[in-house]
């Protein structure tokens, strides 16, 4: 379940929505219900003034949080992130909103300067932060769901009808390796990069899938090939023929692409959404 596809936040501009949203729900719990006594400890008898600060400190900590985003672009990327990581981020993000509010309450003299004190406002921030959190991505995770599903749909019904491309490729075998034998572009699956000096390909001949180790970089072979108009560079790492898709999963994470039964699904990178789907209405 952990390892599940999940909304990432790679994109600063989804991000500060999520967190606004959850900052702007947080203000009007605490603004209307004054959990925890509230009441009793409003800054100038205000209790709008002292939900705002307590909204504002929370979204201001959210959004400091982004620039481990940007340090650790690999481990944020939205095509790796799922489940766990969701709950990771999560839970690093109640502990420092905690930390902001306990030294909040510090300051004004309402919270034991101590770790009890840190603890019980731990507890609280959990309490008062878990239903706008869930009431936020909710609605992220559906609206991000339906409509990945709508174009992955229309994807594959195109697929299905099995148009054939606007433009014929310039050349009838792609370029590999001199030491490979030629290989038609229609029996070209994929190239994957594995490292700064070889990329493995995978071919379909005779109906059987095979595997090519070659001597070369993801870039030269880019490079090499792009005058074919049904080759498309889908990651950082991997290079597909679009005309060998079999079909194209939506889910709230992105798409996933399914060229052949025996090879795993490869995922659309975030910055490549957009360029896919405009490759494939050409295409298609």
């Amino acid at each position: 379940m952990l390892r599940q596809p999940y909304p990432g936040h790679a994109n600063f501009r989804v991000y500060f929505k999520s967190i606004l949203g959850i900052s702007v729900i947080v203000f009007m719990i605490l603004s209307i219900f004054q959990p925890f006594n509230m009441g009793d400890r409003k800054i100038l008898e205000n209790q709008f003034l002292t939900a705002s600060i307590y909204a504002a400190g929370s979204f201001l900590t959210a959004l400091i949080s982004y620039a481990w985003i940007k340090i650790f672009p690999d481990f944020f990327k939205n095509e790796n992130w799922n489940i766990g990581k969701e709950v990771i981020l999560f839970l690093y993000q109640l502990v420092t909103i905690s930390s902001t509010i306990w030294l909040i309450n510090t300051i004004r003299g309402i919270s034991s300067p101590n770790v009890l004190g840190y603890f019980a406002m731990l507890l609280q921030v959990t309490s008062v932060g878990m239903l706008p959190y869930l009431i936020v991505m909710l609605i992220r995770h559906t609206y991000f769901l339906k409509r990945r599903l709508r174009k992955a749909t229309m994807m594959n019904i195109g697929l299905f009808l099995d148009k054939e491309p606007a433009n014929s490729a310039v050349s009838e075998h792609v370029s590999i390796d001199e030491s490979v034998d030629p290989v038609d572009v229609r029996d070209f699956v994929s190239a994957n990069g594995r490292g700064e000096d070889y990329i493995v390909v995978n071919i379909v001949r005779n109906g059987n899938l095979e595997e090519l180790i070659v001597g070369n970089t993801l870039s030269d072979f880019e490079s090499e090939n792009s005058h074919f108009d049904q080759l498309f560079k889908c990651n950082d790492f991997c290079i597909v023929n679009v005309n060998r898709i079999l079909w194209v999963e939506g889910n709230a994470a992105g798409y996933k692409l399914s060229l052949h039964p025996n090879l795993p699904p490869i995922a659309v990178a975030n910055d490549k959404k957009e360029e896919f789907k405009k490759f494939m209405e050409v295409l298609l």
